[in-house]
């Protein structure tokens, strides 16, 4: 009799101590060599000992954001998620926030063109989703740069619904005081991505993510926003997808505008 109550005393108590049909916290019906649950450990010793019922902590879920307070950059979220026409659109006046090697520089978007996904034939998803192109079919807000011509770099943002793959081509921005850089360092797409630093190791990553190294942020509305067919394509080039700030020096070409 002894050696059981020696074998008894020896055993972790949730093993042992009934509580209301639960042992400790545990169903009857758990395995008996089952690891103790959180509840297990969040249930105190003193409780177990008294062989009351177990008083459990509740751990509320974490909350993303505090009530009345907007997540980080919800109007620009909600832009990138319309239609990539609305999101080229929308983006001239932005301002593009790059952070690299301890160095920040930011530019005004003030070109901009549209592409509409599988149903555009000058888009690269026309023919199907390939490796390179799949941060398309990402979240809004996911970078996508190619390399073209084996010298240059280009910055697209995917936009639109799931899986439709839409992407705003970022063509021109003007650099901000204070960044460091001339007036026209960032007037076409090629000169953006290298005035920012921007490459294919972006390909893939979020505009919003945390600690972000391309990130996006409100700026000055302009007074006007111009419409042209799009640049440097052979196919549906006559489309009217080309949005940009008529008064800007830093416009990469200055089209004829349609409105």
């Amino acid at each position: 009799m002894k050696l059981v109550y020696l074998v008894i005393s020896l055993l972790p108590p949730w093993r042992w101590w009934p509580s209301h049909g639960t042992w400790s916290g545990r169903s009857r019906s758990a395995s008996p060599g089952a690891r103790p649950t959180f509840a297990d450990w969040t249930t105190s010793r003193p409780e177990r000992r008294a062989g009351r019922a177990a008083i459990l902590r509740r751990v509320p879920a974490p909350r993303l954001s505090r009530p009345g307070v907007p997540k980080r950059g919800a109007r620009l979220r909600a832009l990138l998620s319309r239609p990539a026409a609305q999101v080229a659109r929308g983006l001239i006046g932005c301002v593009l926030v790059r952070r690299a090697r301890g160095r920040t520089r930011a530019a005004r978007i003030v070109e901009a063109e549209a592409y509409l996904g599988q149903g555009d034939p000058a888009a690269h998803v026309f023919r199907g989703r390939t490796p390179r192109t799949a941060p398309l079919f990402g979240p809004p807000g996911t970078l996508y740069v190619y390399f073209v011509y084996g010298m240059h770099h280009c910055l697209n943002v995917a936009v639109d619904g799931p899986e439709v793959a839409g992407c705003v081509l970022v063509r021109a921005a003007e650099p901000l005081p204070g960044s460091g850089l001339a007036p026209l360092a960032c007037r076409g797409p090629a000169r953006l991505c290298r005035a920012l630093s921007i490459d294919t190791g972006l390909s893939g990553r979020h505009l919003f993510e945390p600690g972000a190294p391309l990130t996006l942020r409100e700026g000055r509305p302009v007074e006007r926003v111009a419409v042209s067919p799009r640049i440097g394509i052979r196919h549906a080039a006559a489309w009217p997808l080309r949005f940009y700030d008529p008064r800007s020096a830093a416009v990469s070409a200055a089209k004829h505008p349609l409105v």
